[in-house]
């Protein structure tokens, strides 16, 4: 079983890695769907947990289809694994969807989908090595079979144009989709690499000894002068980066007054219209007023609005700003201000009565 699960993983990768290939995505996340399966059906086999689906007609039988056992599809495994906030799960989960939706509704649009969850389809390789290792030992590790792909990618100005262009030419409704659905969960799951894996690389020029040399590194973990010099690098080095899909519509937003009023009314302090402007800009968030570059946001937490020529601001910044801002800590981190209790209302006066 582990075996049929690790020769799945294989065939998915080598779809997706074929750039000659038709439906190289779809292929890529039907066999990672069962690759999953057969993973957690192996975990729970070797747990000795019993997972098929009993019969409710006949007490201590189990429902049999042409012969077989049925058991759970991998929701189910996925749900039983791990809790709701888990950013493997979340992955997981968008794939199962997502399947769905271009599995013979999409043909022709793997390319320009491909471009747009590259991060989620390597977080979800990378999600299952792990558990794959962790259920099988070293051993069954997929690095002693898989290789570094050669690719142009983002390497150069030129690709990096059509990657952009790609995302536009999305059907409509998988572009409602992609947005929607990160809408759902928390951004602190969107942000973790095993929900979608973004990576800065930077090929390092004058090897001679054979080798890829590449230098990995965490966001989360530099300071803001390596963010800076990370920036400044230009052509010198080489950037892959992870476009997350922009709303085309701000349906759902909202102004700042309503931001304000909302994170109000759920935290413990005073919360005004100055620390939401401080907000976005300890957070970086979204550029200052007058700014040559105004569309240049966050996108999942704040909007622009061309047409308008000001911003809105999405129900996950509002969450976010709640889950900083009611803590005295995160407060400060969030505004770089110190908190201050809300006032407590005067009490009325009593009526006399005559």
């Amino acid at each position: 079983m582990l075996a049929a699960s690790r020769e799945e993983a294989v065939l998915a990768v080598k779809l997706y890695n074929d750039p000659t290939g038709d439906r190289t995505l779809e292929g890529f996340v039907v066999h990672m769907h069962l690759a999953w399966l057969y993973l957690l059906q192996t975990e729970w086999t070797k747990a000795k947990k019993d997972y098929r689906i009993p019969d409710k007609a006949r007490k201590g039988w189990f429902k049999k289809i042409e012969g077989e056992y049925q058991t759970p599809s991998l929701e189910w495994f996925v749900q039983q694994t791990w809790v709701d906030s888990n950013p493997v799960r979340a992955n997981i989960e968008f794939f199962i969807r997502l399947r769905n939706k271009i599995e013979h509704r999409h043909s022709g649009s793997d390319e320009s989908l491909a471009a747009v969850i590259a991060g989620e389809c390597h977080a979800l390789l990378v999600n299952y090595e792990e558990s794959l290792t962790t259920v099988g030992g070293p051993a069954q590790s997929l690095a002693t079979v898989l290789k570094f792909p050669v690719f142009v990618g983002g390497f150069t100005d030129k690709g990096k144009d059509s990657l952009l262009k790609l995302t536009k030419k999305l059907p409509a409704d998988l572009r409602k989709f992609l947005v929607e659905y990160n809408r759902t969960i928390d951004d602190e799951v969107t942000a973790d690499p095993r929900y979608a894996l973004r990576l800065k690389v930077f090929l390092e020029s004058g090897n001679r000894s054979g080798d890829l040399s590449l230098k990995f590194y965490k966001a989360d973990d530099l300071t803001e002068e390596q963010r800076k010099a990370l920036d400044a690098v230009g052509s010198q080095g080489v950037v892959i980066t992870k476009h997350k899909q922009i709303p085309v519509a701000n349906l759902g937003n909202m102004k700042a007054k309503e931001v304000v009023d909302l994170v109000q009314s759920e935290i413990p302090f005073v919360f005004n219209m100055n620390h939401f402007t401080q907000a976005y800009k300890v957070g970086e968030f979204r550029p200052p007023t007058n700014s040559s570059s105004p569309a240049d946001t966050r996108s999942d937490f704040v909007v622009y609005d061309s047409a308008h020529k000001d911003y809105t601001y999405t129900p996950a910044y509002v969450r976010h700003l709640v889950h900083k801002c009611k803590t005295s800590d995160g407060f400060r981190e969030a505004t770089g201000r110190p908190p201050r209790a809300k006032p407590t209302p005067k009490a009325s006066a009593p009526v006399s009565t005559p």
